[in-house]
């Protein structure tokens, strides 16, 4: 067996204490080493001649035409050709996140929160190619971004640091350091310049969403985060945006994000809303 695979697996035990209803619902009895699997956290489209026009227009309709001109979406159109993955609507909010990033920071490290599908960790490989990547999560969720990262031929498994005990020592010589949401607390005093989490704290429980904004805040960090205004999960938890432990930082924008308001589908009626309003923050703790 894979030997990152193999460490990343000790972890599933330990990680079940951070899973909201929402994960103990998706990810029970799932082959998370199927990249293809849905689970939760995102698509892995394999392209398909048939339906790769339909994608294309459903995209155009919900998005801006400029976004397909940019650097960022070609970036990920040329990952996205090499792996035979369909854009879909998760990556396309991915290449908006970066546009929108890449007017205030290029970070030299930089941690996601709960990345699905390794949507942000590719892009951040192809775009930010000087920065350390600290990718934080579900062990089961880890294991199935590390297969996406290893199909990408982005990495290898020498540029990998799997991190295994809280006294382990960051090798800055890694390109990606992958640690198991249960070892959180070794982000503390790493000196991250940004920390981003899309659509994920909506989906934890108040007390993981705690935890990370302690960790964000000791760091001094930029804190960008997309989420849901509202959500209430399987097991009864609300999550608030609101009500998020902002705390002192500087709030450089604070409002709905307005390309992630629709997804379409290929049933009727095709283009839908997101259940419920979606909103982003972009927040300074270095001052």
């Amino acid at each position: 067996m894979n030997s990152i695979i193999e460490k990343l697996q000790k972890f599933i035990k330990q990680t079940d204490g951070d899973k909201s209803s929402h994960w103990k619902k998706h990810l029970e009895n799932q082959d998370y080493r199927n990249i293809y699997s849905f689970m939760g956290f995102g698509n892995f489209l394999r392209k398909n001649l048939f339906k790769a026009p339909f994608h294309k227009i459903f995209l155009k309709y919900i998005f801006e035409d400029f976004i397909f001109k940019t650097d960022e979406f070609e970036a990920y159109k040329e990952v996205y050709d090499k792996m035979n993955r369909q854009i879909d609507v998760d990556a396309v909010r991915h290449v908006y996140t970066f546009n929108l990033l890449n007017k205030y920071k290029s970070p030299k490290k930089l941690c996601v929160i709960g990345d699905g599908k390794a949507n942000f960790t590719l892009g951040s490989i192809k775009l930010w190619s000087s920065s350390q990547i600290f990718s934080i999560n579900l062990a089961e969720t880890l294991i199935n971004d590390y297969l996406i990262l290893k199909k990408s031929n982005l990495v290898n498994d020498e540029q990998i640091q799997v991190i295994e005990n809280l006294n382990d020592q960051i090798d800055e010589n890694k390109k990606i350091v992958l640690i198991p949401s249960s070892l959180k607390k070794i982000l503390i005093g790493k000196k991250i310049d940004l920390f981003v989490n899309l659509v994920s704290f909506q989906e934890m429980t108040s007390k993981e969403i705690d935890n990370y904004f302690e960790i964000i805040k000791e760091n001094k960090s930029l804190l960008y985060t997309c989420n849901r205004e509202y959500k209430k999960l399987y097991g009864g938890e609300e999550l608030i945006f609101k009500n998020y432990p902002w705390g002192n930082g500087k709030k450089i924008f604070y409002e709905n994000c307005f390309w992630h308001q629709k997804f379409y589908t290929f049933k009727p009626p095709f283009i839908k809303k997101y259940d419920g309003n979606i909103m982003h923050c972009l927040i300074d703790y270095s001052v």
